[in-house]
C-alpha cells in the first residue's frame, strides 16, 4: 500500500508513524482512501492538537495493520460499543456516516476495525486487513 503524503494537505494534517511497509497491498485503493479520510477526519474532530494525529502502516504476517491515531479525549465504554452503528454519532452535526462506512470497507475487504483508548489520553482506530486483499 503506498501513502501520498502530498494528499494531507487537501484533508487533514498527520504525522507517519514509521515507514510504509515495502511490500504492496492488494485493496481497492479508492475506498481505503475514503476510509482513511474519514478517520483521520475523525480524529482531527476528536479535539487532538493537529500534529498530535498520527498514522501507522505495519505488516504483520498476513496481516496489515494501519493505525490512526490521536490525543483527543478518547471514548467512553458506550461509545465504543456504538460508534460502528450507521447514524450513531456524538458530534452535534455528525450524520453517523463516517465510522460505519469506514466498517463496512473494512469488513468487504476481509477486514475488521477495532478501537483502544491510548494511555496519557487520546484514541487509536486500528483497521486490520487481510495482507493479500479481498477474499
Amino acid at each position: 500500500m503506498e501513502v501520498d503524503q502530498a494528499k494531507d494537505a487537501l484533508h487533514c494534517r498527520y504525522q507517519l508513524a514509521a515507514p510504509t511497509p515495502t511490500q504492496p497491498g492488494r485493496f481497492d485503493p479508492v475506498q481505503i482512501e475514503q476510509l482513511l479520510i474519514n478517520l483521520i477526519k475523525s480524529a482531527h474532530e476528536s479535539g487532538s492538537a493537529k500534529d498530535e494525529v498520527s498514522l501507522g502502516i505495519l505488516g504483520t504476517g498476513s496481516e496489515l495493520r494501519i493505525d490512526v491515531s490521536d490525543r483527543g479525549p478518547g471514548m467512553s465504554e458506550t461509545v465504543l460499543a456504538r460508534a460502528l452503528l450507521p447514524l450513531y454519532s456524538t458530534k452535534r452535526s455528525g450524520t453517523g456516516l463516517g465510522l460505519a462506512l469506514a466498517r463496512e470497507i473494512a469488513e468487504s475487504h476481509g477486514g475488521r476495525v477495532l478501537f483502544a483508548n491510548r494511555e496519557g489520553g487520546g484514541l487509536r482506530v486500528s483497521l486490520r486487513l487481510p495482507q493479500h486483499g479481498a477474499r
